[in-house]
């Protein structure tokens, strides 16, 4: 039952994303002792965030960069009990550059979850597809998208 109910928090708040609701991601983080890690190295992405207010920031910048990004899950793997949940969900996005070029990846998503609140959440994707996508933002003019990445 209770992986169920987990379960269908993740699949909607990946709805969430889908609508570009990151006030509704946000909240769900605990306020301390808290990780969000995405994978690469020095892009506007990457790196490590151990505090609320830098994962907030980072919400604000993928909003920025990806304003039509879109999530469909593929896999939900959930174990663990109450005080200590990992969850781990297969991913293909979707989204677009300024220009309209479509771009797609794969990645995953682990996130251990204590008491309802994520306390740590990493992301998996294929960073050099990733940059590529942000080379061509910044050749669009979108000065962020070679930003340095927020810690």
């Amino acid at each position: 039952m209770y992986h169920s109910i987990v379960k269908r928090n993740l699949l909607n708040s990946f709805a969430a994303l889908n609508r570009g609701d990151y006030e509704f991601i946000t909240k769900q983080f605990r306020d301390n002792n808290v990780s969000h890690w995405f994978s690469g190295e020095d892009h506007p992405l990457s790196g490590l965030r151990t505090s609320k207010a830098s994962i907030l920031e980072w919400y604000a910048r993928l909003s920025r960069l990806m304003p039509d990004l879109r999530f469909e899950i593929e896999k939900i793997s959930i174990s663990g009990f109450p005080w200590h949940t990992t969850a781990m969900l297969e991913w293909t996005d979707y989204l677009t550059d300024r220009k309209g070029n479509s771009y797609s990846n794969r990645g995953v998503h682990v996130i251990t979850i204590a008491w309802g609140k994520v306390i740590s959440l990493e992301v998996f994707c294929d960073t050099e597809y990733l940059r590529g996508y942000f080379n061509a933002l910044a050749e669009q003019g979108v000065d962020e998208a070679s930003a340095k990445p927020i810690a």
